[in-house]
Order: C-alpha cells, then sequence, then structure tokens
C-alpha cells in the first residue's frame, strides 16, 4: 500500500475531499469504519499523538459547547421553579455524532497538512484551476500553500500568548468574555503582524507567482487504485 507521503498531490486532495463528504453523510455504522480507516492512515503516518492532543485543547472545548447545544433543552413554565433545563436523548445523540464527526475531519486535516508539501498543494490547487477562464491559479495556490504553512505558526503564538496570560494571572478572572477578548487581540495582532512581515519579506525578493518554474505532477496506477477503492469505499460507508 503507498503511503500518503509518496501519493500525487492531485489525488490526495481527491480523496481527502471524497473523505470528509462521506464522514459528513455517514451514519453511526459508516463513522464506525471511517474511524478505523482514520486510525489506520495515523499509525501508518506515525504522527504523535499526544503532541496532537496538547495542541487541540481548545478543540475540545468547543466540541462540549457542540454537545451541550444539541442535548440540553429548556422548558418554560409558569411556577415558582421557573425554567427547566433537561436532557434530550436524540439531542444527545445528534450532539455525540456532531462531535465525531468533528474529531474524524480534524484529523484528516491534520493527517493533510502533516503529509503535504506547501509546494504540493501550490502544485495542486494551480492545475485544479486552470479549467477555469478568469482565475489565476497561480495566485489561489500560492494562497492556499501560505495559509497551510502558517498555521502550525499561528497554533505555536497561540500557545506562547496563553503562556504569557498565565504569568499574569488573567486565568484568575471570572468573566469569561474577558479572558477570551484578552486572549483573541493580541493573537490577531500577533498574526497580521506576522502577515505584514512576510509580505515584506516576499516584496523585498521580488516574488511573483508568475515567475515559478512549474513542477511535474506524476501520478501512477496506485494512486488511480486508491481514488477508485476510497470512492467505492465512501460510498458504501455512505449507503449502510
Amino acid at each position: 500500500m503507498i503511503s500518503p507521503e509518496k501519493m500525487d498531490v492531485r489525488f490526495k486532495m481527491a480523496c481527502m475531499a471524497i473523505l470528509s463528504i462521506a464522514v459528513l453523510k455517514a451514519d453511526a455504522t459508516g463513522l464506525i469504519f471511517l474511524s478505523i480507516l482514520c486510525l489506520g492512515l495515523w499509525m501508518s503516518v506515525r504522527f504523535p499523538v499526544r503532541s496532537l492532543i496538547r495542541h487541540f485543547y481548545y478543540l475540545v472545548f468547543l466540541l462540549v459547547i457542540v454537545f451541550l447545544a444539541r442535548a440540553l433543552t429548556v422548558s418554560s413554565f409558569s411556577g415558582p421553579a421557573g425554567t427547566l433545563v433537561s436532557m434530550d436523548p436524540k439531542g444527545a445523540v445528534a450532539g455525540l455524532l456532531i462531535c465525531w464527526r468533528l474529531i474524524i475531519l480534524t484529523f484528516l486535516g491534520v493527517l493533510w497538512m502533516s503529509t503535504t508539501s506547501p509546494s504540493g498543494i501550490r502544485m495542486a490547487v494551480e492545475w485544479f484551476c486552470r479549467p477555469f477562464p478568469g482565475l489565476s491559479g497561480k495566485q489561489v495556490a500560492t494562497m492556499m500553500s501560505l495559509m497551510v504553512r502558517f498555521l502550525p505558526v499561528i497554533v505555536e503564538q497561540a500557545r506562547e500568548t496563553s503562556a504569557a496570560q498565565q504569568c499574569r494571572c488573567i486565568q484568575n478572572r471570572k468573566n469569561p468574555v474577558y479572558r477570551t477578548v484578552k486572549f483573541s487581540l493580541p493573537l490577531l495582532c500577533r498574526t497580521l503582524w506576522t502577515a505584514d512581515r512576510l509580505a515584506d519579506a516576499m516584496e523585498a525578493r521580488c516574488y511573483s507567482p508568475e515567475n515559478n518554474r512549474p513542477l511535474a505532477l506524476k501520478s501512477g496506477r496506485s494512486d488511480w487504485l486508491i481514488l477508485i477503492g476510497t470512492t467505492g469505499f465512501c460510498a458504501l460507508m455512505i449507503c449502510l
């Protein structure tokens, strides 16, 4: 079996898109098999799971909010008790399925970023944009490759901002809005500052997407077999 690092980027992008559609459309039975496939891919890549859990701490917080939003129901009635909050079994099951889908999509996204180079993403996006007239595939490809390249930088900046706030005991504030504002604004300012520095560096080096030499994309029989197999597997998971 071909490893994700050696796949043609175009076929890898198509497989990821098909898997994402299957995750959104599949039921619980299909999600089980998709989760097994996802775990198998992770074992082949040998990505450190502990590092992933540490970086996606805020994802757990988002999943808890999504689950509570679907599971809890608020019933208003006249009486001294006021508002009654109860757990809806159907809503809880729906919330678990949504969280399950988000986890699988997150793992697929990290798998895509960890096994694909920015230059490969640029070439694949440029190739997919060729049939569309009036659309500069090179500019779109450059923006997407830079976005994927600097996502780990933003995550690292978020961790540094959080550590700086802990040194200043901002986490002791009881107001969650205050903590969120004090975290998001410095992170946004640092991200914009990094983007400005990147733009200045590219301009100083006379960078232009039109001046890049096109690199050859090579596909083999194994890429076609993986694409056909992924399509058939995802279609089966949706029908289950």
